[in-house]
């Protein structure tokens, strides 16, 4: 893969930039708990993570019931509503907890940054728990735009995300007087085949994080352009890169 035509950067957020596992599973089993299920294995839990927390609740819901065999009557049966809402809300205060960043993840960042190579996030996470995350860890400013599932109609796989966060690149770009970026020129950085299908449909480039939570069969089935172990290893191929031309007014 050609990383000297990359001039902008989206990554996802679970397994690709924080080692987010422990606080995830923490949060699903307390909340599991709370609503009279049994716990699981944070392995199992993780197993769900890549399509949005309301799909990761379901399917450890359905997980918990399946291991217990137990079947409440559905007038005992919580809304779903209810407990997920009750999951965001203390997955929110709890998120930072042994949660951090992976190794060589912030320098990379930096190292964009000092290059003048916009970077999003595009996440199928709840907006506002990515957000108090970032801002934990204090690396918010690093990103040009993040996208979590309340800015659109569809997650990834489905492309908007990605568009969406380009367009908001290529917004502070023109601002300052500086060339748009094509989505031939973005790479998408996922754990997840979810997330190089996303980018493929996109039009970027992608590269898979093998070390992260998804699917290892499917990630690998999936198509990627580049496939590394650590999001770190990109310092490698992005710390020759210029930062493209301004435009000419």
């Amino acid at each position: 893969m050609d990383f000297s035509r990359i001039q902008a950067v989206i990554f996802d957020f679970d397994g690709v930039i924080a080692d987010t596992a422990a606080d995830i599973a923490s949060s699903v089993n307390t909340t599991l708990e709370h609503f009279g299920y049994q716990s699981l294995s944070q392995e199992q839990v993780i197993i769900f993570v890549g399509n949005g927390a309301e799909r990761l609740l379901r399917r450890s819901i359905a997980a918990s019931m399946q291991i217990s065999k137990k079947i409440l009557p559905e007038e005992e049966t919580p809304p779903f509503e209810e407990v997920y809402a009750w999951y965001v809300d203390y997955y929110k205060q709890h998120c930072i907890e042994k949660t951090i960043l992976y190794p060589g993840a912030q320098d990379l960042l930096e190292l964009l940054s000092i290059q003048d190579m916009p970077c999003a996030i595009v996440s199928n996470k709840p907006h506002e728990i990515t957000d108090a995350i970032l801002n934990k860890l204090d690396i918010h400013r690093y990103f040009a735009s993040i996208i979590g599932p309340e800015q659109t109609s569809h997650v990834k796989p489905d492309p908007e995300g990605l568009i969406l966060a380009l367009q908001h690149i290529n917004e502070g770009r023109q601002k300052v007087g500086k060339c748009q970026i094509l989505p031939e020129n973005v790479l998408m950085v996922g754990d997840s085949a979810t997330d190089i299908q996303a980018g493929q449909n996109a039009g970027t480039k992608t590269c898979a994080i093998a070390s992260g939570y998804g699917n290892k069969d499917k990630l690998a089935a999936s198509g990627a352009d580049y496939t590394i172990h650590m999001v770190c290893q990109l310092l490698v191929h992005l710390q020759c890169i210029t930062s493209p031309p301004q435009a000419h007014s």
